[in-house]
């Protein structure tokens, strides 16, 4: 790949109390391509939804230096990457102030900026074509499908040698096909973050900042499938089909021979919102103290809000209805409502010369306190009934508890066994013509929170100057203790109703206390 970037800026200053930072970036954001042209991708909107039974190619887009000759319906794109090559060339303008609001004093300033933000997408995406078509070919055959395999012959046959490829698999209605995929319209993601705060020194040596920080991000990216079955009804029939069942799935699909959960891509259509006020209180160094004290009361949103770990990494489709982006809309797994953070630094007083100097002089502490509310959890579901074809689904509401039962009252340490209230979720309701098949869950994203953190870490540590082997040479004795208090701070519980450990928590997101000592030599 091949990127650059150019920008241009400058400061106005508008009287002694005003000045705007205006500026402009131009970022030329190459994507990854492979000299051997093996980089492809699938487009579902040139897919064919009325296959022949002998199959169809439609969709398979090969990059512009594929070496072979490309079938029937595949498409040759015009670049190496095996896409449409967009968003490659971004434009971010950014504008800033800083406001001197008393025009005799600089102990209250305004300041506030915009900008947009562009993130190179890492090639953890683009290996995606390591398993699509068409110089790869995935097969898993489990339970009755596998019957037949013995251990003098495990795979089904015919099994591809290299010379098979280049191989681009049809599908038809025949045919339960998976394909997975890049998306052929894939971008970098793009933030834009604003903020306004104020800056007041309320004391010599002792600032208040008091401020708004916000975010939205777009063309972020997340796993998706994009072969849900469709909702069939006399009125509104699909291939013929007029109701939902879970044997006719196959037939409701956007593309027929593709199974509904199996047309998987990675693609840069999610995006998210963050909204935070922050406020720091901090003292400059005197008499040998310094502090920072900070606190945030923020919420962050996301289409793919219970996925965001997973998706990121590409193993696990976002959870629910594939279709329906409001309906994932809820706060991110790392969203945390509530932080505050204070960390010190404390240079003790020597005492006057002589023995009480040398055991009594040179010792400074230092501490970070934590405290944290809980991330964001999500309740998942495996939903194996699914009316239109995709089990990783959330939960549904019993409808016997509000929002604040859900989770079990009382300290962490009493529902270590058993975190959520059980009785407040169920299994999704049966929808299907055939009195089986289920719909979505209806429990929203994020909808509770796992529990929170108090930390301590703390440092002592004695310097004493030894003048040797040069002038003002000195050892330097710390000691450092993680955790001080030892408190048990516990991960989030298993968070899937199906599971058997279902609110369990089995684990600490901190480790027990851990101290350390060192001896510092400097000259």
């Amino acid at each position: 790949m091949w990127e650059g970037s150019g920008f241009v800026q400058d400061d106005y200053r508008i009287g002694r109390s005003l000045t705007l930072n205006l500026g402009v970036r131009y970022e030329r954001l190459g994507l990854f391509s492979d000299e051997l042209g093996r980089n492809s991708s699938f487009d579902v909107n040139k897919a064919n939804a009325s296959p022949p039974p002998s199959g169809s190619l439609d969709g398979y887009i090969v990059a512009s230096n594929f070496s072979a000759a490309v079938p029937p319906g595949v498409i040759r794109a015009n670049n190496k990457f095996g896409n449409y090559g967009e968003g490659q060339n971004a434009i971010a303008p950014r504008i800033g102030f800083a406001w001197q609001i008393l025009p005799t004093t600089s102990r209250l300033v305004l300041r506030g900026g915009y900008g947009m933000y562009y993130s190179r997408p890492t090639g953890q995406a683009s290996t995606e074509s390591v398993l699509a078509a068409p110089f790869s070919l995935t097969r898993i055959s489990t339970g009755l499908a596998n019957a037949a395999a013995t251990f003098e012959a495990p795979f089904a046959q015919p099994f591809p040698t290299p010379e098979s490829f280049p191989m681009f698999p049809a599908y038809s209605p025949a045919t339960v096909s998976s394909i997975s995929a890049l998306a052929p319209n894939f971008r970098p993601a793009m933030v834009q973050q604003f903020s306004l705060d104020t800056e007041v020194e309320v004391h010599q040596g002792w600032l208040l900042e008091i401020g708004y920080v916000g975010a939205r991000g777009t063309h972020l990216q997340r796993f998706r499938s994009l072969n849900q079955a469709l909702d069939a009804s006399p009125s509104h029939p699909i291939n013929g089909v007029t109701s939902n069942t879970l044997a006719n799935i196959g037939s409701r699909v956007p593309v027929p021979g593709i199974r509904a959960d199996s047309l998987r891509e990675i693609e840069s259509e999610g995006s998210s919102w963050y909204n935070g006020l922050e406020i720091s209180l901090a003292k400059r160094v005197s008499h040998g103290l310094q502090f920072l004290a900070s606190y945030t009361l923020s919420k962050t949103l996301d289409t793919d809000g219970a996925d965001i770990n997973s998706t990121s990494a590409g193993n696990a489709l976002t959870l629910g209805d594939q279709n329906s982006p409001s309906q994932r809309w809820g706060r991110a797994s790392f969203d945390r409502t509530h932080r505050f953070v204070f960390s010190t630094t404390w240079t003790l007083p020597n005492p006057p010369r002589g023995v009480s100097q040398a055991v009594l002089g040179g010792w400074s502490l230092a501490a970070i306190a934590t405290i944290q509310s809980g991330s964001a959890l999500t309740i998942a579901a495996t939903n194996s009934t699914n009316v239109f074809g995709i089990s990783e689904d959330r939960a549904q509401l019993s409808g016997t508890c509000s929002k604040n039962q859900l989770v079990k009252s009382g300290e962490v340490e009493s529902k270590l066994g058993g975190y959520f209230n059980a009785s407040c979720f169920t299994s999704s309701p049966i929808i299907g013509a055939d009195g089986i098949g289920t719909s979505f869950g209806n429990s929203g994203t994020g909808i509770v929170t796992g529990p929170g953190q108090a930390n301590l870490d703390f440092a002592l540590s004695k310097t004493m100057i030894v003048n040797w082997p040069i002038e003002k040479s000195s050892l330097q004795f710390r000691a450092e203790f993680y955790n001080t208090l030892n408190h048990p701070q516990f991960a989030n519980p298993d968070s899937n109703f199906t599971s058997p450990t279902f609110g369990v928590i089995s684990s600490t997101a901190v480790n027990a206390r851990v101290g350390q000592l060192a001896l510092k030599f400097e000259f």
